[in-house]
């Protein structure tokens, strides 16, 4: 709580992954992860919802790699990874907070139980090809996103961040009106859409400024500071 506001982070990342920002920034209790699959109490580590991709519909999506040259896929299963080609995962490392497994196939790692999620790395040109592409393979199975300029994400149906702060909004008992959220990709947007006041960051893309309430400065600018003291704190 931050002067009687709850502050929860909703992040693509893993829990892991998540942890040590969450530890940087002193944002204790639950937060929403992995794209809304998973809302984790970051004290203690339980979780209190979680989706899953199915194991089989997981394995469709990682084949596709094998004739795709200019994507690779990584399979998320708990806070382990796991890649085909090392090489191109460490060169991306950074934005995704989490080593990796190389492996020869990815949907043997997801047979001890279905994965978490299936992300494709690719140059920022390639993305929304990528994403046109994988939608129309997945079709109604799964929830596609653009998580950022270089990834596109397959979700188990009824993972996004959307759901997950409604769903987080009644554990809580907090009405949706009263309820405000922060971001800039397209990820965000069922978020964005649900909260009773949605803000867009001015780094975000026109599209996504576009379905906003409310667009704050840049992250350079440290907009979402900006905006939870004027709207939330009220100073």
């Amino acid at each position: 709580m931050l002067r009687g506001v709850r502050v929860v982070i909703a992040t693509g990342r893993t829990p892991g992954g998540l942890r040590r920002f969450a530890k940087r920034m002193n944002i204790p209790g639950l937060a929403i992860t992995t794209q809304g699959g998973i809302i984790v109490d970051m004290d203690t580590g339980v979780e209190l919802r979680r989706l899953y991709l199915p194991r089989e519909l997981a394995c469709e999506v990682v084949a596709l790699e094998r004739d795709r040259p200019h994507v690779r896929a990584v399979l998320y299963r708990d806070d382990n990874l796991f890649v085909t080609d090392i090489s191109v995962f460490k060169a991306r490392s950074d934005l995704i907070g989490v080593s990796a497994v190389q492996v020869d196939d990815l949907c043997s790692a997801a047979a001890e139980h279905d994965p978490d999620k299936v992300l494709f790395m690719q140059e920022p040109e390639r993305t929304r090809e990528v994403f046109r592409e994988i939608t129309a393979f997945v079709g109604a199975r799964a929830t596609v996103v653009q998580s950022h300029a270089r990834f596109v994400e397959v979700n188990p149906l009824g993972a996004d961040k959307g759901n997950a702060l409604a769903w987080l909004a009644a554990h809580y008992g907090i009405a949706r009106e009263n309820v405000m959220a922060i971001g800039d990709q397209h990820n965000d947007v069922t978020m964005l859409q649900w909260a009773g006041f949605g803000v867009a960051m001015g780094n975000a893309s026109l599209e996504i400024q576009a379905i906003a309430d409310h667009v704050a400065p840049s992250v350079e600018e440290d907009g979402a500071a900006v905006v939870i003291e004027q709207f939330a704190l009220g100073e």
